[in-house]
């Protein structure tokens, strides 16, 4: 009796598990609900996901999201189509107040239909999946609908709890180079600041009706750097930084060094790749950088060096610094290296005292270590991985590698991505980092965004500034503990990126 029970009691969770599987794997590939809302159409979907993230989708130009709630589920918005007249009304162009009042009329009572048809769907999943089991009765169908409902409304009903409005400013986005742009600028304005969940929604589908007709992308109050470095050679990093520049409209490009390898004089007539760019090209040399090859890179067309200079783009101040050390010749040891770097601080500290600039531009930021706390924000490269920290009020970002490591990631498949970064300001000061990942030679793009706060600025968590790295082959230094030896090497690591969004 009691082995007849757990066979029951056995095929009764399996039954259940197999309901449940159903209604949540098959019931959201159903199709979404399309609801009109203010202007557009927009199709509406809630589905279980890895982390609770809402997602704004405009195809083609891409998809944008933000980890709004702490449930494991995503809702998307998708607009399908859009009554352009309606939303340009008679002035010709779109009236932002009016526009997400229209929206929010109809927003709640979109999603609460599309929940509801959910529901709906997952009642008539369960009973077929429940249907088809063996041994079944007409009261395990009927157990298999009330369980479908019950999935569903809590899948719905876990969107609820926690939701923060104010995650909007972490977005990610992902779709064609070209596009990001346009999605990204209209996303992030500052007319969604709201905190209920409808005015967050009603906000954001503004903006992303905004982005669908619209290829408007200047702000007047901000200043954007792109801020690309350790190209080495990689020619499909040099079209990239190009393309960066153009689609997303920026005020000047910063170059950050190593954007060759090898020293020899075979790799002068890669600088021609870096002439007449759409805009200013600063450019800062690294430890790879040769002295022949820094002077062939300085008279290209287009090309302002930065060493121990300053230039003002737009307002804001930018300063440079060459690397000191120069490793395409000989192999400087670290302890030489870091030697150098630090004789040559006085000289850095030099610059910033006498030209005061917003944004200091190194390449090993190594040489900062003894010099934070002396400007507002410094940036960098070398180490081939996106870091972000401060010390003592001085922010400090670094690139990753625009060229994808260099030549040899033109000779194997790997998911390693061409990186650069893009730095808002407005009135001088850093607002917010896009880092920009493209992914294979199909150009996936994917974007994140860090808007830096004041506790951003505050904290002290920048220990990739203490030790020289060995390029891309070591993880960023920790602080040494009392345990630890200064000389102690440290762990190796890699990070890679993926994308699932090809570029046309």
């Amino acid at each position: 009796m009691a082995d007849a029970a757990v066979v029951s009691w056995a095929r009764r969770a399996g039954a259940a598990l197999f309901v449940a599987v159903a209604v949540l794997g098959i019931t959201p590939r159903l199709g979404s609900q399309v609801e009109r809302v203010g202007p557009g159409w927009v199709a509406i979907n809630f589905a279980p996901a890895m982390s609770g993230r809402t997602v704004l989708a405009l195809p083609p130009v891409g998809t944008a999201s933000a980890p709004t709630h702490r449930a494991p589920v995503q809702l998307r918005l998708e607009l399908r189509s859009l009554d352009v007249s309606a939303l340009l009304g008679d002035g010709g162009r779109v009236d932002a107040p009016r526009l997400e009042a229209s929206i929010r009329n109809d927003i709640q009572t979109a999603v609460v239909r599309a929940a509801g048809r959910l529901v709906l769907l997952s009642v008539l999943v369960g009973a077929v999946a429940a249907a088809v089991l063996p041994r079944r009765r007409f009261l395990t169908i009927l157990v298999g609908a009330f369980g479908g409902a019950v999935l569903s409304g809590l899948l719905v009903a876990s969107t609820l709890p926690g939701f923060d409005a104010s995650r909007f400013d972490e977005l990610t986005y992902r779709g064609p180079v070209t596009e990001g742009s346009k999605l990204l600028r209209q996303l992030t304005s500052e007319t969604s600041a709201v905190g209920r969940r409808v005015d967050a929604l009603a906000g954001k589908l503004a903006g992303l009706y905004s982005a669908s007709v619209t290829d408007q992308l200047a702000d007047d109050d901000e200043v954007l750097i792109l801020h690309i470095s350790d190209l080495h050679l990689n020619p499909i990093g040099a079209q990239l930084a190009r393309r960066l520049a153009e689609s997303f409209g920026v005020d000047a490009v910063l170059d950050t060094g190593d954007t060759t390898s090898f020293g020899t004089s075979f790799e002068g007539p890669y600088a021609e790749m870096l002439a007449d760019f759409p805009v200013p090209y600063l450019f800062v040399a690294g430890n790879h950088d040769s002295v022949p090859n820094r002077e062939a890179i300085k008279a290209t067309p287009g090309v302002v060096p930065l060493n121990q200079t300053s230039v003002e783009i737009e307002g804001l101040v930018i300063a440079g610094f060459d690397d000191p050390v120069i490793t395409t010749v000989d192999d400087v040891p670290r302890a030489e290296r870091e030697r150098r770097q630090e004789e040559a601080a006085p000289r850095l500290r030099r610059l910033i005292q006498r030209t005061e600039p917003d944004v200091v531009a190194v390449h090993n930021p190594v040489i900062l270590k003894q010099l934070m706390g002396e400007m507002p924000l410094a940036v960098g490269g070398h180490q081939h991985q996106y870091r972000f920290g401060a010390r003592n009020g001085t922010l400090a970002v670094l690139a990753g590698s625009t060229g994808a490591t260099g030549l040899g990631s033109l000779l194997v498949d790997a998911d390693v991505p061409a990186s650069a970064n893009l730095l808002h300001f407005r009135e001088g000061k850093l607002t917010a980092v896009d880092r920009l990942d493209v992914i294979g030679t199909s150009g996936d793009l994917q974007v994140q965004r860090h808007t830096v706060t004041e506790e951003d600025r505050e904290a002290d968590d920048a220990p990739f500034i203490r030790r020289d790295v060995d390029e891309a082959r070591e993880a960023p230094p920790e602080e040494p503990g009392e345990d630890e030896s200064p000389d102690q090497e440290p762990e190796s690591s890699t990070s890679t990126t993926t994308t699932t969004t090809t570029t046309p």
